[in-house]
């Protein structure tokens, strides 16, 4: 836009405004330096700042070359048009942040009249200010708007993949996660070492006969917070259907594992819950790429196990026999 207005000296003078055609074109140093630095930076509100700062060096351009200009009355329409321009840039930028960087333009016009001397300076602040306080106006108004559906897309986003009962992750965080559909493979970037835990409640079917299904839901409500308790924030607890959970402890080695599952197994036993005690049984395998199915079906396994064993047990699928798992029903 700076440059283009090099037209506009050239109808000014009359004739070719060599006078102006540095000040005009000096503009693209900054936007060269824009181009250089907008690559490294990988946070958005730093890469806006560098267009606030383009956005100044582009007036200050302008100030530069009406230096030069025999008529400066059109300084007027310049400077309400960067207003506009410092508008198109804060959409990108919280509204108490653009506020003070764009008062500057206030503070240009007064600085640059020291020496500039502008005819109708008086209505050009009595101009500029009104398009100042309207164009805040305005963006208060669409960063409301637009903050209130991104609150309501993102509860939406967290609605679509949570548990509404025990606020773990459903399986559609499933999906999230999943790398390629055909091969199922998961896309978690923190650690290729990933292990799997199938963690089920104990004859559950008589805490929900006995006291009702009202407080069956308490009861897996409660089982879902020893987890969280016991796990990373970077591991993932999903609730796999009726009182299964699955956790995929990102990062994690197998002894680790194996030692946080004896960890949540021992806290539900010795915690109580305003319903009744409870045990768990808890099946481990590791998941070594490809499809995660089979790491599931692996702990599924390893839990089956641990079911017919006695209950109340931690068991890894490598522990256990082919021969052990005679009349296993993939519960998945």
């Amino acid at each position: 836009m700076e440059i283009t207005y090099f037209v506009s000296d050239c109808q000014i003078f009359g004739r070719f405004a060599a006078e102006t055609l540095i000040p005009r074109f000096s503009v693209i140093v900054p936007l060269i330096l824009l181009a250089v630095c907008e690559r490294r930076i990988k946070d958005y509100r730093y890469g806006v700042f560098l267009y606030y700062m383009v956005a100044h060096a582009s007036m200050w351009a302008t100030i530069w070359s009406i230096w030069y200009l025999p008529n400066k009355d059109f300084a007027r329409e310049g400077f309400i048009i960067m207003h506009f321009a410092f508008l198109a840039i804060g959409l990108g930028m919280p509204v108490v942040y653009h506020i003070p960087i764009h008062s500057l333009v206030l503070l240009n016009i007064i600085i640059s009249n020291m020496w500039n001397h502008y005819e109708h300076f008086n209505m050009m602040i009595s101009l500029a200010v009104p398009v100042f306080i309207g164009i805040i106006f305005i963006m208060l108004i669409l960063e409301n708007s637009y903050a209130d559906q991104y609150l309501i897309k993102k509860e939406l986003e967290k609605t679509s993949i949570t548990d509404n009962l025990t606020e773990a992750f459903n399986r559609n965080k499933i999906n999230e996660i999943i790398s390629d559909d055909e091969t199922e493979q998961l896309n978690i970037p923190q650690s290729s070492d990933i292990v799997v835990l199938m963690i089920d409640i104990d004859k559950f079917k008589r805490v929900n006969d006995s006291y009702g299904h009202d407080a069956g839901d308490k009861v897996l409500v409660f089982l879902a917070e020893q987890i969280k308790r016991c796990i990373r924030s970077s591991d993932m607890l999903i609730r796999w259907g009726g009182e299964e959970f699955v956790v995929f402890l990102v990062g994690a080695e197998m002894e680790v594992g194996l030692r946080i599952a004896e960890h949540i197994r021992h806290s539900v036993e010795h915690t109580e819950n305003e319903v009744c005690p409870i045990t768990i049984s808890v099946g481990v395998s590791r998941y070594d790429g490809g499809n995660y199915h089979d790491a599931v079906r692996k702990a599924d396994r390893a839990l089956y196990y641990a079911k017919g064993h006695g209950r109340n047990l931690v068991v890894h699928y490598d522990d256990i026999a082919d021969e052990d798992l005679k009349g296993y029903t993939e519960t998945e």
